[in-house]
């Protein structure tokens, strides 16, 4: 065992027995229990009488039970009624309206669910679930009633406070099962102040242990693994409501036990480096903090210092307005969800105005996008050009007020739709390769380097989210008029070629419309209780004037088809990317199965084509990879 693994599993080793397992709002919409999260079979304890409480009591309405199908979004779980309780306090304390569920499993133990909202589609539950994760950071769990379900709903209360979230927070009327945004009395009446009950530690996490195998070349199979890797991913929180303290942070460990030379494919970087979000990373091991913030809140207002990850836009696939948080390309389009971003040093402040949320952010340092090493197994080899070609690492633009960036969002809602409008001005997040020089032997041409930039940038955008019955309709846009692109030339001969190549600013637009139909397949299959969903979106990027190179990502169809069966224990994906401009494809399925006891697994594939041009203008991006076709294994543990 060498040294630097030895460090690195001793601080593994040390995250897991600190770990302290109370209560907090897990990403599967459960709660930290020893016990293990709940069985997802909804069984009602008993049938509710109709109750009325007397004018101004704080005791509970008990409304009578509804009929499914139907959706809830559950916040959390518990064993004790007593938690779930204590957790309802606090999302009223924070603008909602939560509804208190008792029920039992098929063993007759007694579970607590606290639900954010009844809804009678997929489509509302899922705007609702989104709400949520975007004001609170952590996800909440759609699940599928299709039993008598008695619904005991929150107090009445007098005054309603301000929605944490950038957009009027959705409830839920547990009478109607209908989604409706919550407004503002502007005769209520001012409660007393919440009473203040210290600060309070939760944190959780998981373990997991991620495998690809290269299927595209012949080799053994020792040579073909190409990655073995433990991530332990922990979240923590400590603080009050208002005044927290809040981190979420990844520790990745390279293992070459199945292979030794792995490590010579997979680099997390080239050499010991800290970056200016606080990513520590060597060749073998990295520790990223991704969400590193203060947060101090109050009524009709959010203020946050730190590093932090900014959810802006609808889209699902590609996010225009998404100008802040640079993307970890070391993987090409294979990293997980929550590794796609890195965080920003960054100052931001939510405000709640009325039906309308401004959300504003100051971002001093630049980050540049993460690529991965020369020469690894997902770097970018260009073959096919008079010179082998050199990538460099993405410049890094200089401290200083001239490199400062900055942005703001306005967001509101109208019933069933959600839109914002941004600006922005800062370092374009996405980077401009420019061929810059060639190297020489002597008088002999070795390479072609190209180096990696970013520049300054202007944007303005808006972002757009309607519910249609079971469909979601996203559209995100943004506008430049001033966006940086490098002039065309001819590369077909080599003497006519200017280096390094001149660059141009220009106007320039970019948009992804898509779709989320959430097909109802429990009225075609009799006891089919998952979801069901198709989304589609489609992505072009493009500068208005001629004479400068298209972006070499654009006009990108992606697609995706997802089911769940057994209450969402066993998950079947299959998604397809389309580069319809250069004709490259991915074929990528994934099977999960979810114990729900902490343990999931899955297995996926990715099956990669491309299509080769006369030059490289002409060439597809996936192209490059053909040979990269992988089988993805991971095993999880939640804790």
């Amino acid at each position: 065992m060498n040294g630097r693994f030895r460090i690195g599993w001793l601080m593994f080793c040390a995250t897991v027995v600190f770990m302290n397992p109370g209560i907090t709002l897990m990403p599967h919409g459960g709660v930290s229990h020893a016990a293990g999260n709940p069985p997802p079979i909804i069984t009602p304890i008993q049938q509710p009488e109709v109750k009325q409480s007397a004018p101004g009591s704080s005791q509970p309405v008990v409304v009578p039970s509804r009929e499914g199908p139907f959706y809830a979004v559950q916040a959390a779980a518990c064993r004790r009624e007593e938690n779930a309780r204590i957790i309802m306090q606090k999302l009223e304390g924070r603008g909602y309206e939560p509804i208190l569920y008792s029920w039992a499993d098929s063993a007759g133990d007694a579970w607590h669910s606290v639900f954010l909202g009844l809804c009678d589609t997929a489509a509302e539950a899922e705007t609702v679930a989104r709400r949520y994760r975007e004001a609170e950071g952590t996800a909440g769990f759609i699940k599928v009633l299709d039993r008598y379900v008695p619904v005991v709903a929150a107090a009445p209360v007098t005054h309603l406070p301000e929605p944490p979230s950038r957009q009027p927070q959705v409830t839920a009327d547990p009478r109607q099962g209908k989604t409706a945004p919550a407004a503002r009395d502007p005769k209520a009446v001012e409660t007393a102040e919440e009473e203040n009950t210290g600060p309070e530690f939760s944190c959780s996490g998981f373990v997991e242990l991620e495998s690809f195998v290269n299927t595209g070349k012949a080799g053994s199979a020792k040579v073909k693994n190409k990655k073995n890797e433990i991530r332990n991913r922990l979240r923590i929180r400590y603080g009050t409501e208002s005044l927290y303290l809040y981190s979420v942070s990844n520790l990745y460990l390279f293992q070459t036990y199945m292979n030794g030379d792995a490590n010579d494919r997979y680099r997390y970087a080239k050499r010991q480096e800290v970056s200016r979000n606080l990513r520590l990373s060597e060749e073998e091991s990295e520790l990223s903090f991704d969400e590193l913030y203060l947060n101090y809140g109050g009524k009709h207002f959010r203020l946050r210092a730190g590093n932090q990850i900014y959810a802006w836009g609808t889209a699902d696939a590609f996010n225009p307005t998404a100008y802040f948080n640079p993307s970890d390309m070391r993987e090409m389009l294979f990293r997980d969800d929550d590794e796609e971003k890195a965080g920003v040093p960054s100052l931001s402040g939510m405000f709640f105005l009325g039906d309308w949320t401004l959300e504003t952010v100051l971002v001093p340092v630049h980050v540049p996008p993460i690529m991965p090493v020369e020469g690894d197994f997902w770097s970018l080899a260009i073959d096919n050009t008079l010179l082998p070609v050199v990538f460099d690492e993405p410049d890094t633009l200089s401290f200083g007020a001239d490199h400062v960036g900055y942005g703001a969002r306005l967001s509101t809602s109208f019933g069933s739709v959600d839109m914002s409008v941004s600006g922005y001005y800062g370092p374009d997040r996405n980077l401009l390769f420019i061929p810059y020089e060639v190297t020489f032997d002597g008088f002999t041409p070795v390479c072609l380097r190209i180096r990696p930039q970013s520049f300054m940038v202007t944007m303005f955008g808006f972002d757009l989210s309607a519910v249609l019955g079971d469909v979601v309709v996203q559209v995100e846009a943004v506008y430049s008029p001033d966006k940086v692109g490098v002039v065309e030339q001819r590369t077909t001969n080599l003497m006519s070629v200017t280096l390094p190549f001149e660059t141009d600013r220009a106007h320039y637009v970019s948009y992804s419309v898509g779709f989320n139909y959430f097909i109802p397949l429990d009225t075609l299959i009799e006891g089919h209780t998952g979801d069901t969903v198709f989304t589609a979106e489609w992505y072009t990027a493009q500068y208005l004037e001629g004479g400068i190179y298209t972006p070499y990502i654009t006009n990108i169809l992606s697609c995706k088809f997802q089911d769940s069966y057994f209450d969402g224990r066993f998950k079947t994906t299959v998604k397809g990317i389309f580069d319809t401009r250069h004709g490259g494809k991915i074929f990528w399925p994934e099977i999960r199965y979810d114990f729900q006891n902490g343990f999931l697994i899955e297995l996926g594939y990715a099956a990669i084509w491309g299509d080769r041009g006369d030059s490289w203008e002409d060439d597809s991006l996936f192209s490059y990879f053909e040979d990269n076709d992988v089988v993805m294994m991971k095993v999880r543990y939640q804790y």
